[in-house]
């Protein structure tokens, strides 16, 4: 059961991307200029969007607003269409480390490098969350239970790994 582990939190990164990760809806802003040339404020309106969606929107013939998304998170990006696609990684890595994992389950250096990589993910894209404005003047991004499931599901490949570092080390 113990060597499954890691299944469990693959299995967890790789329904996450399925499920809301954000919702989008315009902010504060646009419901001022609604009221001013309507008489009337606006309700903001939120759709949700899961990784799976990312690309498919960017891609598609309504693609303004995610493409917008994608540059609150990335300013200088080109291409954000193209590129949306590399999201679809998200899922195939967590397999792929819960494999390493399992297949070399008594090498110490590669649950270095996988702790080594699953907490840094967690860090990194946690970070980037807390320092990017998320409450932009025209587009108001909310994060959802799926994006962070995603980020516990590669904290605990990673954390599962540096225990399996660590115990291999005493040995």
């Amino acid at each position: 059961m113990k060597k499954n582990i890691v299944f469990v939190f693959a299995a967890v990164v790789f329904i996450a991307f399925f499920l809301p990760w954000a919702s989008v809806g315009t902010g504060s802003a646009v419901g001022r200029v609604a009221k001013l040339i309507q008489a009337e404020e606006k309700q903001a309106q939120f759709i949700s969007i899961s990784g799976f969606q990312v690309p498919v929107m960017a891609n598609s013939k309504e693609s303004k607003l995610m493409i917008s998304v994608i540059k609150i998170f990335q300013p200088g990006i080109t291409d954000a269409d193209k590129k949306s696609y590399l999201i679809w990684a998200v899922p195939l890595m967590a397999v792929i480390m819960s494999l390493i994992a399992r297949f070399f389950q008594n090498n110490k250096w590669v649950h270095l490098a996988l702790a080594i990589i699953g907490i840094l993910i967690f860090a990194v894209a946690v970070f980037k969350i807390a320092t990017t404005g998320l409450d932009k003047a025209l587009i108001k991004v909310n994060i959802e239970y799926g994006l962070w499931l995603v980020f516990i599901g590669y904290l605990g490949i990673g954390v599962l790994s540096a225990f399996n570092f660590l115990r291999l080390s005493k040995t």
